[in-house]
């Protein structure tokens, strides 16, 4: 029988030999020898998707640092309150307006000794008075003498024989003592503590014009900054996330109509809206706060600004992550599984609870870091203006605000807030960047 012959072109297959295929040796059963085993290449282990999304977040170097500063500014904001004795507005008389780390009692006492001198009536009668405690009478020679010691010391005079006095005399003794700074001192509490011989926590920022310590203030603005971006992200996680994919999933006149209510809150001004609720919402808030009812510390603490401002995440916030969700679920329902789900009897709400949103994660979590900062900086810039957080509660919008009036004496004021909020914000950026990269399919390398 003659071999047949194999037509090059052809499609028609042989089968001759597909029918070969099925054809065993007993060879073909023995078990592998060691050469055999060590070529075999094992199969690698699955990799979830989360932790493929860290591994490749890790190789990140700038979303890792941002991760590493934001960890710090945490800590920085929670943590340090607790360590550092001053409270955000505890008022430390006699150490107002301190440079950072400058607290030197020598300084202070040396400098107070030369400013603090009286008129030659003043020092007679303080004299007389100290001598008629001790049962003495001072005779008209000693008057005299102090009348001359007490003039000698209020004739400072300066290179052009100008006789000083006031804020005048206060430079020229700074600078013939060798005091360079413009104040030191500690408080009352603080001079206890330091005659007692135990350490005084210095100032590490410097404090205000009311004595009050800017670092611990700097770290409950930086707090109070960080707990609003993260509630109002998440508040508009919750909204935007279920608008966007009841709209995207039932689709039709449902989304039509839902996309022009959206429009219509596109082009409504939020900071407007915020002033606008801050104003009707005062008088009301401050009622219920001294009505002592449930919240009512907690009212009083936010104040009407900031519970505006939530209510402001509230209502107009929100469209930009159903945009994004409502773009992620037009994809997603056209996959079979959501067919199949619907075969099988599932609901709407299931479909959208386990099926739609578990897919769209990763965008829920990017949006979710980059609406933070957008929080924090709107927060900042109406503390700034004065109708954000109330005081006694700080923010480092409001330092800065009471910075800038004086910036060229105390410029550190004005540095220290603007830059922990500036690392903050861009620190958050640079995250939420990363983590885009990281959890988007299509990056994959």
């Amino acid at each position: 029988m003659s071999e047949k012959k194999i037509v090059l072109g052809s499609l028609q297959p042989d089968i001759e030999d597909i029918l070969q295929w099925n054809e065993f040796s007993d060879t073909d059963f023995q078990k592998a020898d060691a050469a055999e085993k060590e070529d075999f290449i094992p199969q690698r282990s699955s990799i979830s998707y989360w932790a493929d999304a860290w591994r490749r977040l890790r190789k990140n170097t700038v979303a890792m640092v941002a991760l590493g500063v934001l960890v710090f500014i945490s800590l920085f904001a929670f943590l340090g309150p607790v360590i550092v004795p001053y409270g955000y507005e505890e008022f430390n008389r006699g150490a107002e307006n301190l440079h950072p780390w400058h607290t030197s009692l020598a300084d202070q006492q040396k400098l107070a000794e030369a400013i603090e001198v009286k008129s030659p009536e003043e020092a007679v009668a303080a004299a007389q008075a100290e001598a008629a405690a001790q049962g003495k009478t001072l005779s008209s020679r000693e008057l005299a003498q102090i009348r001359a010691q007490a003039r000698s010391k209020t004739q400072y005079k300066d290179a052009e024989g100008k006789v000083l006095s006031g804020a005048a005399l206060e430079k020229y003794l700074r600078k013939e003592l060798g005091i360079k700074n413009r104040a030191f001192g500690y408080s009352r509490a603080e001079l206890e503590r330091k005659a007692a011989g135990e350490f005084v926590f210095p100032h590490v920022f410097g404090t205000d014009k009311f004595g009050r310590d800017t670092m611990v203030r700097v770290m409950i603005g930086t707090r109070v900054s960080m707990i609003v971006g993260v509630a109002a992200a998440l508040l508009v996680l919750v909204i935007g996330s279920l608008y966007g994919s009841i709209s995207g999933y039932f689709g039709g006149k449902v989304d039509v109509v839902m996309q022009r209510i959206v429009e219509v809150i596109y082009s409504v001004p939020e900071v407007l809206v915020i002033l606008l609720l801050s104003a009707m919402l005062g008088e009301a808030m401050k009622a219920y706060a001294s009505s002592g009812g449930f919240g009512a510390d907690l009212v009083s603490k936010m104040g009407a600004n900031l519970i505006s401002m939530f209510m402001a995440f509230g209502m107009l916030y929100w469209v930009g992550m159903s945009r994004i969700i409502r773009g992620q679920v037009l994809q997603v329902k056209q996959q079979e599984y959501v067919t199949a789900a619907k075969a099988l009897g599932a609901s709407h709400a299931r479909i959208i609870r386990r099926h739609l949103l578990p897919n769209c994660i990763g965008q829920l979590v990017v949006t979710t870091c980059l609406q933070i900062p957008s929080a924090i900086f709107l927060e900042s810039f109406l503390s700034y203006l004065g109708v954000g957080i109330s005081a006694p509660m700080t923010s480092l919008g409001s330092m800065a605000a009471e910075a800038t009036q004086g910036m060229y004496t105390y410029p550190y004021r004005l540095l220290f807030p603007a830059f922990v909020l500036s690392i903050m914000i861009l620190s958050f950026n640079l995250f939420g960047d990363g983590l885009r990269d990281a959890l988007d399919p299509r990056l994959k390398k």
